[in-house]
């Protein structure tokens, strides 16, 4: 018995170890601009006689936060921006966006963010974007950005910097009224930092228990390899 009771309670400092990981994770891109958290939960999955710990992440839209720079976007509702990197095209919902020398539309990493027709550029003295994702420059029109979306959002892959994979399924543009282009405004990450912090005391305090628990299992093993069947 002590024996089953050890290895179910290294299973749960595993399971407690990765949460942690996940929540500090979490935590610490608190003020990343259209950071998607990601949970961790047991489950029992097919053929296994035991739970296992499942990562996903949750693609709720985080709130709107106002900035007032023209070249802030967000994307009320569902979808996603397209970005050309050097491995392909990637998805974002990162908003806060910049030229480059040539006028390009990039990420804050450089990368472009494509228009239906390729790079945007949108060189001049007066830039807007309207709520469909039409660029205009100096009252004229430089493009349209691309926006996309998936069927099944849990095949997505976060890659790093805000960006996600795109799945063997592909993309579809978005339909009418499922996103609306917000000029001047950044989403923000969707979780509370606060929420975070208390959850990871409350996984410091049952991963201590599971230690508590593991040493006095380890003391009862040891008393009975040494203790039981002893000659007097």
């Amino acid at each position: 018995m002590p024996l089953h009771g050890i290895i179910d309670t290294a299973r749960s400092l595993a399971y407690w170890e990765r949460l942690q990981d996940v929540t500090s994770n979490n935590a610490a891109n608190a003020n990343t601009d259209a950071f998607k958290a990601d949970r961790l939960a047991a489950h029992v999955l097919p053929g296994a006689t035991s739970p296992v710990p499942v990562q996903t992440t949750d693609l709720e839209p985080g709130a709107l936060r106002d900035t007032g720079r023209p070249l802030d976007v967000a994307l009320e509702g569902r979808g996603f921006f397209v970005v050309k990197t050097a491995h392909g095209e990637r998805l974002s919902r990162g908003g806060s966006l910049r030229l480059d020398a040539k006028g390009v539309i990039t990420d804050l990493t450089g990368n472009p963010v494509l228009g239906e027709q390729g790079p945007i550029v949108a060189s001049g003295a007066k830039l807007e974007v309207h709520g469909d994702g039409t660029v205009v420059v100096d009252g004229a029109i430089a493009g349209r950005l691309r926006l996309e979306t998936v069927d099944r959002p849990a095949t997505l892959l976060k890659e790093g910097h805000g960006r996600y994979i795109i799945p063997a399924g592909g993309t579809r543009p978005i339909g009418d009224g499922e996103a609306i282009v917000r000029q001047g405004s950044v989403e923000e990450a969707n979780m509370n930092p606060i929420q975070s912090l208390v959850d990871l005391v409350t996984i410091q305090r049952a991963y201590a228990s599971n230690i508590e628990a593991l040493h006095a299992m380890d003391s009862v093993l040891g008393a009975i390899t040494t203790e039981v069947g002893r000659v007097q």
